[in-house]
């Protein structure tokens, strides 16, 4: 709050971008930490180890039980756009 008092002293108001941004970086501590967690957007289940998110060589993600499902004669295409591909292509990833 002293250095938001004094900015708006020196009459730097352009500086900022929203209301309550500060200009300096500050240590939340290790209360704020979290664990992303991703739901695949098809099935609308939160991913786990034992199905984890597997990116799309187009870039989409999905859950691995939802690839599965989505296989049609060796081949699948994505559900967000129109490329079709091989699913062995797809990555395991991590967030």
């Amino acid at each position: 709050m002293n250095i938001k008092a004094v900015i708006e002293q020196r009459q730097c108001s352009g500086v900022w971008s929203h209301k309550d941004e500060l200009l300096i970086e500050t240590e939340l501590g290790m209360k704020c930490w979290y664990h992303s967690v991703f739901a695949c957007p098809i099935l609308r289940q939160q991913t786990s180890d034992s199905n984890p998110p597997i990116k799309l060589i187009c870039g989409h993600v999905i859950s691995r039980d939802a690839l599965n499902k989505l296989i049609n004669g060796g081949k699948l295409k994505c559900p967000y756009c129109p490329m079709e591909q091989n699913p062995a292509d797809g990555k395991c990833i991590i967030f």
